[in-house]
């Protein structure tokens, strides 16, 4: 294969004594249903799994995690594990708002305008939940109590990973968008929900998934990087700093890797490019970069809409990181 003869093959040490690779379908229900995800899990260790709180919780307090439970199921008949992460953000005006129904309808208890209930709209048309509001933060809390009483102890679940860390607002402290919210108090709410995934799911591992190309302050997303460490949890990490609109952030905040704890980062197609032309070099651009700060699990985004050349290149990058 000679498109590998220029780059450093110097194997890579990763933090723990296994490098995983793990997958990352592109939709919840896709991993049971396509035949080309079945392949790609057979290429790694576990599957990073989306889920949305809009279509977990139908009505209040009546929840549905069929598509985990199965997901759970099927992947332990593979000999395989699962992380689960939960989605309750969007970072497009073109995404669907992230919350149900009958929070969006009501912003009488939870805040916001008619029809975006409990949301806060970011700076670039997308959505954030209130969760400065004790009312959203309690329906958020009894999702995670209802997983973990589910799910909680299938043998395959691996941990959970809440929604990115990203928070939401870019440059917009200060103006009317954000009016009555600060910014202590949007970091007392990232730490109040890790907390408690980690009470709810104490025997499993917890990743908060820090992204940070939304103009957050660097200090204050490293000094909540190092909160959860503190706090016996892992750490997540994206590759979507490859994009020119997101590098600003990336740089300040990826120096406080490695860090004594399991991490896991993420190589988004995002990065990579619509072509295929030179996929390889760039999956294992990414990866390396991340993997030399300490990197535990690489995550592998498993597109099923690209031709297959996206999984080659992943697969090819995965032998030489290990």
């Amino acid at each position: 294969m000679s498109f590998l003869l220029g780059l450093n093959l110097t194997p890579i040490a990763p933090f723990s004594a296994t490098h995983e690779n793990w997958m990352m379908p592109d939709g919840h229900d896709a991993l049971l249903h396509i035949p080309y995800y079945a392949r790609c899990l057979d290429d790694t260790d576990g599957v990073l799994y989306m889920t949305f709180w809009k279509t977990l919780e139908t009505a209040q307090g009546v929840y549905d995690f069929s598509t985990i439970t199965n997901a759970l199921d099927y992947v332990a008949g593979r000999g395989k594990k699962l992380i689960v992460r939960t989605f309750y953000k969007s970072f497009s005006a073109a995404h669907a708002k992230p919350l149900p129904s009958y929070i969006l309808d009501d912003h009488v208890t939870y805040g916001g305008s008619a029809t975006t209930g409990g949301l806060w709209v970011n700076s670039f048309g997308g959505y954030s939940p209130r969760f400065n509001n004790p009312a959203v933060m309690a329906r958020f809390k009894a999702l995670i109590t209802a997983m973990a009483d589910e799910f909680g102890d299938h043998p395959a679940l691996q941990g959970i990973a809440p929604d990115e860390s990203a928070w939401g607002f870019g440059a917009l402290w200060g103006t009317p968008a954000t009016a009555g919210l600060t910014a202590a108090q949007v970091r007392n709410a990232h730490r109040e929900i890790c907390l408690h995934i980690q009470i709810c799911f104490p025997d499993k591992e917890i990743y908060p998934f820090y992204s940070y190309c939304d103009g957050s302050p660097d200090a204050d997303v490293i000094a909540e990087l190092k909160w959860s460490i503190s706090q016996g949890m892992c750490a997540g990490i994206t590759d979507t700093h490859r994009l020119p609109g997101m590098i600003g952030g990336i740089q300040p905040v990826a120096s406080a890797f490695p860090v004594p704890a399991k991490t896991v980062m993420c190589v988004d197609f995002m990065s990579t490019g619509a072509d295929d032309s030179g996929l390889t070099e760039r999956y294992l651009e990414n990866a390396r970069t991340t993997a030399l700060r300490g990197a535990d699990i690489t995550v592998w985004y498993a597109r099923g809409g690209a031709t297959s050349s996206y999984w080659a290149a992943a697969k090819n990058a995965m032998a030489i990181i290990g």
